[in-house]
């Protein structure tokens, strides 16, 4: 059973030990606020140790001499880095992951990394400070907020492989699949894609051939990524046309990597390649904060975006400078409670289609009654991260949907596998997991499995488990 000792019980280490918890893994919460270890004792079925998680004692107490993970999450990135460092001097087998919240260490860090990888490139060395994995909150929501834009923001995307995506989508009432059981959506023209996951009122579960799509549904729909614009057609999506225009409420730190990452892909997105309309020669970019400081840094680092200082809610202010008039606005400045007001209010102003970033995916529902067509949970985003990195060498991403009811899982199936040399329908279990993708070995893309598929050793599968089904993994991953 793989030992994992997380430092810091914050929402983040909560959420993380739960999710280890579900799999079965031999967790170890060590935090020392009382009144977290208190909350935790009350929550969580593990052991709980309240200290310091960089004295070497409480260390000991934890076991990590038999740990095969530790993960630091306390608010202070010092003590991150300092206790992976640490711990690798003794224990350098152990994986190390870090979450750095201050970006200067993140990026000075990656930089100092890949200069002495670079040197040393024939030469088995430590990785610097000991931190075998270093995760930056900002950095990894900016990667998602932009891959959602990539994609027409017409719902969170997941990208797999080279060529697919899972996107969710809303069911509307005068859609083609409204009212719909999933066996017959075959017989609408252009549809070719698989429906992954459904979530209803109700709650949400992985669709067999009976399951009717109702308005107000939102549903996981697996495609080819230049299918994107059909999809959304004929799922009743508004607004399908390219993004030309882009809104960014929030100089902060991550409105300032996806304004950055914006810039840079402009009209070579994903999206724009696949839209009908001509894209103009650059994208038309806004950046609102009321804050000086950050507006003067924005305007500084940005030469080919509009950077306005002032109140986003402001009649004036929108009307002047047409923010209402936008593709798509983006919220992602660092209050959270503010992203979901300013998503839905620029939504009922007639902005075609918003994203807003959260604190948790316990906000979807919210977000989703709201009308916003994106909510990015930022503490989600880094469980993930550091999921995909605790699951095995095998195991190359993990993506929790439905408020981490379900995962979407891509794995290396290797000799060893139960599913190794066996098809998909000997592998069936109605209910517990659904294969998405399968490429098999020396195979560069992925394609749509059916129940024949031969699973063999050294390809590749994606599948959608319930979440913590660590059982599934291991039957196909080990």
């Amino acid at each position: 059973m793989m030992k994992v000792i997380v430092i810091g019980a914050g929402f983040t280490g909560l959420q993380l030990a739960k999710s280890l918890i579900a799999e079965d893994r031999d967790v170890v919460l060590i935090e020392k606020d009382p009144l977290k270890v208190r909350h935790a004792r009350n929550s969580l079925d593990c052991t709980i140790i309240e200290g310091d998680g960089n004295n070497p004692d409480t260390l000991f107490e934890a076991g990590l001499s038999s740990a095969n993970a530790l993960v630091t999450l306390t608010d202070d990135d010092e003590i991150n880095m300092i206790t992976c460092s640490l711990v690798d001097d003794d224990h350098p087998d152990i994986l190390k992951i870090a979450r750095v919240r201050n970006y200067a260490y993140y990026v000075n860090t990656s930089i100092a990394r890949r200069k002495r990888d670079e040197k040393n490139q024939n030469q088995s060395i430590r990785p610097l400070f000991g931190i075998d994995v270093m995760l930056n909150p900002e950095v990894e929501t900016s990667k998602a907020i932009s891959s959602a834009v990539a994609h027409g923001a017409i719902g969170n995307i997941i990208k797999l492989g080279d060529n697919h995506v899972i996107t969710s989508l809303l069911v509307e009432e005068d859609s083609d699949i409204a009212n719909k059981p999933i066996k017959k959506l075959a017989e609408i023209p252009e549809w070719k894609f698989i429906v992954a996951y459904v979530e209803t009122k109700e709650g949400a579960t992985l669709p067999g051939g009976e399951t009717v799509l109702k308005p107000g549904d939102h549903i996981g729909v697996l495609l080819n990524i230049n299918d994107l614009p059909n999809l959304a057609k004929i799922s009743g999506a508004k607004n399908v046309s390219a993004i030309n225009s882009i809104a960014v409420f929030g100089a902060d730190r991550v409105g300032m990597l996806v304004a950055e990452r914006l810039l840079a892909e402009g009209k070579n997105s994903a999206f724009a390649q696949v839209a009908k309309e001509q894209r103009p020669a650059k994208l038309e970019l806004s950046i609102v904060d009321r804050d000086a400081s950050r507006c003067k840094e924005a305007t500084e680092h940005f030469e080919n975006a509009t950077v306005l200082c002032g109140d986003i809610t402001d009649s004036d202010l929108i009307s002047e400078e047409s923010l209402d008039k936008s593709d798509l606005m983006v919220a992602a400045s660092g209050n959270f409670d503010s992203n979901l007001v300013i998503a839905a209010y620029f939504k009922s102003r007639g902005v075609k289609r918003t994203i807003a970033l959260t604190s948790s995916s316990e906000f979807n529902d919210v977000a989703n009654k709201l009308g916003i067509d994106v909510a990015i949970p930022m503490r989600d985003t880094v469980v993930d991260a550091v999921l995909s990195h605790l699951r095995g060498k095998n195991v190359k991403s993990i993506h929790s949907v439905c408020n981490r009811t379900f995962e979407i899982i891509e794995c290396g199936i290797d000799e060893g596998s139960k599913a190794a040399g066996k098809t998909l329908s000997k592998m069936a279990a109605k209910g517990q997991f659904l294969a998405l993708l399968v490429r098999r070995e020396n195979e560069e893309n992925f394609s749509i499995p059916n129940g024949e598929t031969l699973l063999q050793a050294g390809g590749r599968i994606v599948m959608i488990i319930k979440g913590g089904d660590n059982r599934t993994i291991r039957l196909f991953c080990r």
